[in-house]
């Protein structure tokens, strides 16, 4: 028995030949348990190279050979390891006739097989229809959908798309046009490599019989997010020996959207009825406090291998937190702060995380991290003031703050309808001569002399939200609301994913209430911490606290993690419509629980970023005995500072400070 893996590890490792299960949850040493199994596969004579290691990041399998090459010798370079597309891009290079293709084909990457579906759409759509037609990059994630997904794309549509689905047969002609050019220019994406792969092995018994000669014994890892080709693949590999061994955690399947299914795990034993499922439960991240809470939330689940985690390390712990708030405002404030106590009893930024749903609702939070001077770093999704649209935004109320900002005018009028980069310099420019003052333009005789009619009315039409909204600048909520009105249909007409957008607005609202003057508002937005390092509370330039999605933060770990808006509607979404929804959401809640080492802090706002009453998430409430699990915490008010020194005091400092500087 090796002395560093516990019974259940080793119990892999000495499993006799024929299909495996491992069912791994949460900080359970996987990759270790992993490492080791090729290890003593070499070791008890297979040869390396009839060793097939599939997984999802070549970082992932590098990683893996190079911990079993220290492990044993370097016989281990020698195991073919890497992603599922790596692994059928050379055996297609090998196999290609079988499809007729030839064995010089390209791989499109992402961008090509985007540029190319925007080919394949400039020949199917008229250019009278582009206007409301999807963009490129929305058909390729269409298309994407409906194979990872193997639905129709009808369906597709109807799920994640239906403003287009009176364009449904437009739409299949594009896929038809793209599925036509990358066959006539010998070109594959990503998504083909995995479909060709599979179809050879379907229907070519030779082979399938070859590459059961060839490898041996397969493993899987991260096995919970194959979607259905990827499982199938995997199997039809193993179709001859049996020899597979798989690697992952029901409860961590997460990815549905990209056609992540549970079900291949669930399934295993299914496919290969000789399967022995080995259950890997001690945890070496977290303390068992937090796996009492992530042990409830997934015993509420009707669909998983149950499990029960324990603590390697048995040492006394805080019960996770939580903590109601009245809005999502004073959430991010009292996030904030709590960070800055952290850091400020020596625990580094860098083991901090926050977790949430969905991008936008960090927004209020980075805005007051950088009122605070913390930096951040943010996975899944770009920070809230480097979005286009909120660029886009602000620029117009730069405009009505500061009138001559040359930026935030080049920017948004070519966003308006008719005037283009030529009439924009030229609109500048008359600006300029103009003085930028809004009604020596509007009664000037030569001010649009040259300009075009329809550039002529958008220009008219935004110089009057502008002079208007000039007498207003003490009342930044009331210019927000007018240049939103302003705005919107123009997102609309940018953006395919309008909708999606269109809630970072609410986070710009709610920040008029804390700055009503307009000036304040735009210079509390334009703070960035990792510009600020220098006079930052933080002062380590390369300690950064994580802002993270809980889908980017799966395989991470920090010693404190906050999770934001624990939230009817936000964990789970208020997008969930079948029980498969519902229990991916629950899922993502263990993961973004399962994160954290030692301190967990959950928090709930009453009110929503739309002014919206919620209420608590199901997730907890739903838990028979809560109150043994969590703590509930009631936030501290933060009090203003009182004036504690009076006027003549400060003058009597002020001789003294300049004595002390001046002499």
């Amino acid at each position: 028995m090796n002395e560093d893996l516990n019974e259940a590890q080793n119990s892999v490792i000495l499993s006799p030949p024929g299909p495996i299960l491992v069912v791994a949850g949460a900080g359970t040493g996987k990759t270790n348990t992993l490492v080791n199994k090729l290890a003593s596969l070499v070791q008890n004579g297979l040869d390396p190279s009839s060793l097939l290691l599939l997984t999802f990041t070549r970082r992932a399998a590098k990683e893996m050979l190079n911990r079993a090459t220290t492990k044993l010798d370097s016989r281990m370079m020698s195991v073919h390891g890497g992603t599922f597309h790596s692994f059928c891009h050379h055996f297609l290079r090998k196999y290609s006739l079988a499809v007729s293709l030839n064995a010089n084909f390209t791989i499109l990457d992402e961008d090509d097989a985007t540029s190319l579906v925007g080919m394949a759409r400039d020949q199917v759509v008229s250019q009278q229809s582009k206007v409301r037609f999807p963009k490129k990059e929305t058909l390729s994630e269409i298309f994407s959908s409906c194979f990872n997904l193997q639905i129709s794309l009808e369906k597709v549509l109807q799920k994640d798309y239906p403003i287009f689905l009176g364009l449904t047969k437009e739409i299949q002609e594009v896929k038809s046009k793209f599925a036509e050019l990358k066959l006539k220019h010998n070109s594959l994406d990503f998504d083909d490599l995995l479909d060709f792969t599979r179809k050879i092995l379907m229907e070519e018994e030779s082979i399938r019989e070859r590459i059961a000669l060839q490898y041996k014994y397969i493993l899987v890892d991260e096995y919970q997010d194959t979607n259905r080709i990827q499982a199938h693949i995997a199997c039809l590999l193993a179709s001859k020996h049996q020899n597979i061994l798989v690697v992952g955690d029901d409860a961590q399947c997460i990815y549905g959207f990209r056609g992540a299914n549970v079900n291949n795990m669930l399934d295993f034993p299914k496919i290969f009825p000789s399967t022995k499922i080995i259950h890997l439960t001690e945890n070496y991240r977290s303390t068992q406090s937090v796996l009492d809470l992530a042990n409830a939330v997934l015993d509420q689940s009707k669909e998983n291998y149950k499990k029960n985690l324990t603590a390697h390390n048995q040492v006394s712990s805080h019960k996770p937190q939580h903590t109601k708030f009245e809005s999502s405002e004073e959430e991010a404030e009292w996030i904030s702060d709590k960070i800055l106590e952290l850091y400020e009893e020596n625990t580094p930024l860098s083991e901090i995380a926050v977790l949430f749903r969905a991008g936008y609702i960090s927004n209020l939070l980075e805005v007051k991290l950088s009122a605070k001077q913390i930096p951040f770093r943010k996975y899944g999704g770009k920070r809230f003031l480097d979005l286009a649209h909120v660029k886009d935004f602000l620029a117009y109320l730069r405009i009505i703050d500061n009138p001559k900002d040359l930026l935030s005018w080049n920017r948004i009028l070519l966003l308006e309808k008719n005037i283009g980069k030529k009439y924009a310099q030229v609109l500048y420019r008359n600006l300029e001569n103009h003085n930028f003052q809004w009604i020596e333009i509007k009664e000037s005789p030569t001010f649009f002399l040259g300009i075009p009619e329809g550039a002529k009315l958008s220009f008219q039409q935004l110089m009057s939200i502008f002079q208007s909204q000039s007498s207003h600048l003490t009342n930044s909520m009331s210019i927000v609301e007018s240049v939103l009105t302003h705005y919107l249909p123009i997102l609309e007409q940018e953006y395919d994913d309008f909708e999606k957008r269109k809630l970072d607005f609410d986070s710009l609202k709610i920040l008029t209430k804390s700055s009503p003057n307009l000036s304040d508002y735009l210079a509390n937005l334009t703070l960035d911490p990792t510009e600020k390092l220098e006079s930052s509370s933080v002062n380590k330039e390369d300690e950064f606290l994580t802002l993270s999605t809980i889908h980017s933060a799966k395989g991470l770990e920090w010693k404190y993690v906050f999770t934001m808006q624990v939230v009817e509607g936000s964990l789970p979404s208020s997008r969930i419509k079948t029980t498969q929804d519902l229990e991916e959401e629950r899922r993502l809640f263990y993961v973004a629980i399962t994160r954290a080492k030692q301190g967990l802090y959950l928090t709930s706002p009453v009110f929503s970023e739309k002014n919206r009453l919620t209420t608590i998430s199901r997730f907890l409430v739903d838990l028979p005995n809560l109150g043994d699990l969590v703590e509930e915490v009631k936030p501290k008010k933060i009090e203003s500072p009182k004036e504690s020194v009076d006027s003549k005091s400060e003058t009597d400092r002020f001789q003294d400070i300049q004595k002390y500087f001046l002499n």
